[in-house]
């Protein structure tokens, strides 16, 4: 679990660079004062984007198969983590933030239509 990346994944990396890009600009990375420490913060339109990875996060559109040995461990770390991706996303709403996540899955398929949802939230009204 040790070369597992907390920040600038290759996911995170490449959505990054497509936004540029595409011209998305304004955003801050990794912020340590919000809840979740956030990949993406776009301040001025109150946007948190995070991009999970399919496996540590149990992505929804993947399901990809847990590990046999060891079940119990690996079912209650991986179902923490969603408990706390949940706590992270309520808590941001709770202070007035727009909560979108990108899997890991959806950037390797269409990284273009993940971009085009975010240029989307960000012209959206506050």
């Amino acid at each position: 679990m040790q070369g597992n990346k907390a920040k600038d994944s290759k996911p995170e990396l490449l959505l990054r660079k497509a936004l540029w890009k595409e011209g998305v600009r304004g955003y801050r990375l990794h912020s340590k004062e919000l809840p979740g420490k956030p990949d993406l913060v776009f301040p001025a339109k109150k946007l948190i984007v995070f991009v999970h990875g399919c496996y540590w996060h149990s992505c929804p559109i993947c399901a990809i198969a847990r590990p046999r040995h060891n079940a119990s461990y690996w079912n209650e770390k991986l179902a923490g983590n969603s408990r706390r991706d949940a706590q992270h996303a309520e808590r941001l709403s709770e202070l007035g933030w727009k909560v979108h996540t990108v899997w890991e899955c959806q950037v390797k398929s269409s990284l273009d239509e993940a971009v085009q949802r975010i240029k989307n939230l960000l012209a959206a009204e506050v």
